[in-house]
């Protein structure tokens, strides 16, 4: 027998399934179904303290009490984090289960609630086969697609210039989470997790099931497809800490793009063809299971390049990307990392400290400046400035036998956040730690003395930290 929890879902979902656009395309797809259905049975758990009553929401089907719930949950100091973690499917959930509630079957489905949303492996996935509604013809709208790889030294806000680009296209921070996906990849990170694989599924209706579940690409795609008069933008992480070509696989082909911004190719996809195809309004254009990037697909990659030994990205990679170095730049940072924090106190005067040194010239052209501080950006700036300097000097006395120091390992305004300046401790652990073993490592000048020693003389005792760099 069928428990009351299961019999409301059932419902719901066969609601949702029968929700159908001007053009006569479902409005939700099996995955915002699935997506929906799993908010609602388990993301209440995670409200610490517990909303009085709210556990699987399925077991409400008072409609009075569902509205003061969903209050109730809405006004919830954890609401907005757990939302965010769900990428936003936790709040259309309650909004199209309170709408369903209230109107009953003959309600129409919310305006804002019929985009696909990206499922997490933590989620289940229901197959579902729905051949109604009209086809509809694909129209293809010409623009030029992104395709950029922010690139350069740790901490330089490769991943704030990203933003700022999304922010720019999508000001809505809603509108953004439907439009652009955001994910890293890592050593352990493949092609069926980029791009989908068949999965054993457990659902209402079967014990066990396989089924193909798309990955972020895929189905970030396929609402390119959809709506190919909206942007789209893919944006991966940290892409050198993961074997790019194995995780793109086959869809590298597709990232030559020809002059009206379409994939140059398309290549033959059985799997994404086939998800495809399951949506109506995609049957039609998919049949064949032929794949490419519509103009509306945009790809933007973060890449560190003090990593770049993890996994080289080759030259044909690149060369289908727009490479954008990030610069170091403490010109438009926040206030928080200008400060000059009891870290980098000191009793000394800077230009008497580095009297007689080999920066001695720089710093005093920093202080003509006023930019000579008891500050990070100072500290930062010595510090690059010294590995220009003993690169220099290599290459000017031919000294083969002095290692060379990759101009990728100098740091950035935002390798430490500002809360970490204001710790001494923390300081020394993250940034003079870096800089011993993998800056300095081989240096004969700086930082010759064991962290340990170094961390009893500028935590315990307490003693200048600009001393390192002299």
């Amino acid at each position: 027998m069928v428990g009351a929890n299961s019999q409301s879902e059932r419902i719901y979902r066969e609601w949702m399934r029968n929700q159908f656009d001007a053009n006569g395309v479902r409005k939700y797809s099996d995955t915002a179904i699935v997506s929906y259905c799993y908010s609602l049975k388990n993301l209440c758990s995670k409200l610490n303290p517990p909303v009085s009553g709210a556990g699987n929401l399925f077991e409400v089907s008072n409609k009075d009490e569902f509205v003061h719930m969903h209050q109730q949950i809405i006004c919830h100091a954890e609401f907005e984090r757990i939302n965010q973690e769900s990428e936003g499917s936790f709040g259309l959930a309650l909004r199209s289960y309170q709408n369903f509630l209230v109107q009953g079957a003959s309600a129409p489905s919310v305006s804002g609630l019929d985009a696909t949303l990206y499922l997490n492996s933590t989620s289940s996935m229901k197959a579902y086969n729905d051949n109604r509604g009209r086809e509809i013809s694909y129209k293809d709208a010409s623009m030029k697609p992104l395709q950029r790889v922010y690139y350069g030294a740790p901490g330089t806000g490769k991943s704030h210039s990203v933003s700022m680009l999304l922010e720019s296209v999508y000001p809505d921070p809603a509108e953004r989470a439907l439009h652009c996906k955001r994910l890293i990849f890592h050593p352990t990170y493949t092609y069926e997790d980029f791009v989908g694989c068949i999965k054993p599924i457990m659902s209402l209706d079967k014990p066990l099931d396989y089924i193909y579940t798309p990955g972020p690409f895929t189905t970030l795609l396929k609402e390119a497809f959809l709506h190919p008069s909206q942007k789209y933008y893919l944006v991966i992480e940290e892409i050198n800490r993961g074997n790019t070509p194995a995780i793109f696989g086959d869809i590298f082909q597709l990232l030559d793009r020809a002059p009206d911004g379409k994939s140059a190719y398309s290549i033959m996809n059985l799997d994404v063809g086939t998800y495809f195809t399951r949506d109506p309004g995609l049957k039609k254009l998919f049949e064949e299971c032929k794949i490419w990037l519509p103009s509306n697909f945009n790809i933007i990659a973060t890449m560190n390049t003090a990593d770049e030994n993890i996994f080289v990205l080759d030259s044909a990679f690149k060369r289908r990307f727009e490479m954008q170095y990030v610069k170091i730049d403490f010109d438009n940072v926040p206030d928080k990392w200008t400060r000059e924090y009891q870290t980098f106190a000191g009793e000394q005067n800077l230009l008497d400290l580095f009297a007689d040194s080999p920066i001695e010239d720089f710093v005093r052209r920093l202080d003509s400046m006023g930019k000579l501080k008891r500050n990070w950006p100072t500290f930062v700036m010595l510090a690059n400035h010294i590995i220009d300097r003993i690169n220099m000097d290599i290459i000017v006395h031919d000294r083969k036998d002095i290692p060379r120091i990759a101009e990728n390992k100098k740091l950035g305004p935002f390798f430490i956040s500002d809360e970490e300046l204001m710790e001494r401790a923390k300081f020394i652990n993250k940034v003079v730690f870096y800089l011993k073993q993998d800056v300095f490592g081989e240096s004969n000048h700086y930082m010759l003395i064991s962290f340990e020693e170094i961390y009893i003389r500028y935590v315990d005792m307490g003693r200048d930290v600009f001393e390192l760099l002299v």
